[in-house]
């Protein structure tokens, strides 16, 4: 048995990896980016819909349109910003079909008659980007440029997707509408391979077989991918015309894997039948489906969709993605942060079950503009986000992938005691990894201290005052995020109020009336309390707008920090 915050003879030697840690005293300039126009209107759209304040969301559509069709050339997020604005009128038609204003009806039809007209002009007039375009619109300097290639984890190639299927996570364009150059993919690959970067993926908001360029096609690329010996996957629904191309890949070999819908699987059936050679599949089975794209309700809150935090490289220039709980708050299920000339934190580039293992409630290890290894100081707004959505339910929690729930049970009294039973393994695999190639003397002193400080936190997480005081630590920091959230996203906090709506209505019936009137240090020092519920409950008060008074003398007297060594918040 593993558990968080001790070592057994299980543990990865990939846990102990010593890395130099930076706190910064300023706020990254990331933190301070703004939504987009689209993005907070959106929001702004959500927010009266759900508070039935339909001629506000009337007025607010109104604005939508008209900066639509005043600024036509919108980027691919923008537009698919106005497709999520135009699927929840949708969702909402019933309810707003006699309340509603009549102006809501026209501009929703004046939007609707804007994209077609869009798409249907982009399709006859598809560009090929090329590398300085693309360098140009991003205007970074090279040592941004250089973390946008070391931390990339997506390369998409093209601007829209010939499939755009129904429950696309990305909600991707219907048809192509741009791609990047031969020269320009190859110069990104390169550019890629000296940063030191081991893998992309050739997908996103696209499908890797649409691209195409002067005859060159992905083939072309892969060729490109096993001469820089770079890693590579790609995902494809085989677009109709591309079953050679398809199958070329395959008795290539290529590292392909194809997505099945309702409207492929017959026709990828029929390609396999045809081949001697079999192909990875990603199957449509129930299970797998997390509602997405079209099938959004914004009225649940579902399981992150995307599984990496990293860079994601587009025709239209780059964004940092950071997973998040798809909900109608972030109907991708992932943040996408425009990389723009103020950017100057990096998150560690983390994919598959590694990033499964980043607790989302703990501030992000990056790289500052030197490409130092550093750690922000506190959350991302996106990290509070899902810190307040995250209802506790395992649902919501893939396999390998902890809550904030599971993670406060580690101060319980069987996790302490079993970490106590674990004190020889740990030790063993401490001094294995530590001594094994140089005796305590002759360590550099950064690596002794590391050495001493596990050592030193294995032992204070057997001790019951430690445990409990490391509990308080971490409600303290998650607490003063939220407090510090809800004062400035006061639209974003209707939305989540709204989606939480049940889980407030049960809290407030069953939790007990000292709830309120207790200190909240004593709260969560009580051993037969649900420490978890007791958060839940001050979070959700403060979506209320309600200031519990316990909160500020507890929020005093326990100031936290995240210790990353250790791996528990302390006082700072």
């Amino acid at each position: 048995m593993f558990i968080q915050g001790s070592f057994s003879d299980e543990t990865p030697l990939f846990f102990f990896q010593i890395l130099p840690v930076i706190m910064k005293d300023k706020l990254f300039y990331m933190l301070e980016t703004p939504d987009s126009f689209f993005e907070q209107k959106k929001n702004e759209f959500l927010a009266a819909l759900y508070g039935k304040n339909f001629q506000e969301a009337a007025d607010i559509h109104g604005q939508i349109f008209g900066y639509a069709a005043a600024h036509p050339d919108f980027s691919e997020n923008t537009e698919k910003c106005i497709h999520q604005i135009q699927t929840a009128l949708r969702k909402y038609g019933k309810v707003l079909t006699k309340p509603g204003p009549a102006s809501l009806r026209e501009t929703g039809k004046g939007l609707r008659t804007l994209l077609t007209r869009r798409i249907r002009n982009m399709h006859k007039n598809i560009r090929h980007v090329e590398f300085e375009e693309w360098k140009t619109r991003l205007d970074l300097t090279p040592d941004q440029e250089n973390l946008v290639f070391k931390t990339a984890m997506t390369f998409q190639l093209t601007s829209g997707c010939s499939n755009f299927c129904r429950r696309c996570n990305e909600w991707a364009l219907p048809g192509v509408r741009s791609h990047f150059s031969y020269p320009a993919v190859i110069r990104i690959l390169n550019r890629i391979k000296d940063a030191a970067n081991p893998e992309i993926s050739l997908y996103g908001a696209s499908d890797p077989l649409d691209w195409e360029d002067r005859g060159r096609d992905v083939a072309d690329l892969i060729d490109q991918l096993d001469a820089l010996s770079l890693e590579y996957s790609i995902l494809t629904k085989v677009p109709r015309g591309k079953e050679t191309l398809f199958t070329r890949l395959v008795k290539n070999r290529s590292n392909l894997s194809v997505s099945l819908t309702s409207k492929n699987k017959a026709r990828i059936q029929g390609i396999e039948d045809r081949l001697d050679s079999s192909f990875s599949k990603q199957h449509d089975l129930d299970e797998l489906l997390i509602p997405a794209g079209l099938d959004e309700d914004f009225v649940t809150v579902k399981p992150s969709i995307t599984d990496g935090y990293g860079t994601e490289i587009t025709p239209d220039g780059a964004s940092i993605i950071i997973p998040a709980f798809t909900s109608a708050l972030h109907p991708f299920g992932h943040k996408k942060v425009p990389v723009t000339e103020k950017t100057d934190f990096f998150p560690l580039k983390k994919t598959g079950r590694t990033a499964l293992l980043v607790d989302y409630f703990k501030p992000l290890e990056g790289y500052d503009l030197h490409q130092t290894l550093c750690r922000l100081p506190g959350l991302l707004d996106v990290q509070v986000e899902s810190v307040i959505l995250d209802n506790g339910s395992d649902a919501l929690t893939p396999p390998g992938m902890r809550s904030l729930k599971e993670y406060l049970s580690i101060f319980d009294k069987p996790a302490r005691l079993q970490r106590k039973k674990m004190t020889a393994a740990v030790f063993r695999n401490l001094k294995q990894h530590f001594l094994s190639k140089e005796s305590f003397n002759g360590m550099p002193s950064e690596t002794k201290t590391v050495y001493l400080k596990k050592i030193t936190s294995h032992l204070d997480l057997c001790r019951p005052r430690n445990c409990l005081q490391a509990k308080l630590h971490t409600a303290s920091f998650v607490l003063d995020a939220v407090s510090g959230y809800q004062t400035k996203n006061p639209v974003k906090v209707k939305i989540m109020a709204f989606l939480l709506k049940k889980e407030r209505e049960s809290l407030f019936k069953t939790l007990p009336f000292r709830v309120e009137k207790s200190p909240l240090n004593e709260l969560l020092s009580d051993p037969d309390t649900d420490s978890f519920n007791i958060l839940r409950f001050y979070m959700i008060s403060l979506l209320q707008g309600v200031r519990l008074p316990a909160l500020a003398p507890f929020l005093a007297s326990y100031p936290s920090e995240y210790d990353p060594v250790a791996d528990i918040f302390v006082h700072r």
